[in-house]
């Protein structure tokens, strides 16, 4: 798996230094990206502190984060670095993890996306 240099490149990028203004309106922040270089996929992984507070936002009112990080932030970053991608994964987090990490105390939300003509296709698990 690749991660540092592109996560560097990243975030020395003005749009992904800061805070992403998503259409839900709440914070989110870049925790890093994986690729996976052998299925071509690549992992963005965001904070979204908001999916775990007392009263947490749902899966559902998040829907058009997803699509709006995949289109706006992973496939122009991805294309700006060359590194095409055949899946791509967002993940919403309340607290940072380490990849792979599962735990009670923390929300995590996935959702997959294919990537058709430089445009994410919503899939299913």
């Amino acid at each position: 798996m690749f991660r540092s240099a592109l996560v560097a490149i990243l975030l020395t990028t003005p749009s992904w230094a800061q805070d992403i203004a998503v259409p839900s309106g709440h914070d989110v922040s870049v925790i890093d990206v994986i690729l996976e270089e052998p299925t071509q996929t690549a992992r963005f992984r965001f904070l979204m502190p908001a999916i775990g507070a007392t009263d947490p936002v749902a899966y559902a009112d998040v829907l058009s984060d997803f699509e709006y990080l995949c289109n706006a932030m992973a496939i122009p970053g991805l294309a700006a670095h060359d590194w095409a991608a055949k899946d791509i994964v967002i993940s919403l987090a309340s607290e940072t993890l380490p990849f792979g990490t599962v735990t009670d105390t923390v929300t995590q939300y996935f959702q997959p996306f294919r990537v058709e003509n430089d445009t994410c296709i919503w899939e299913d698990f």
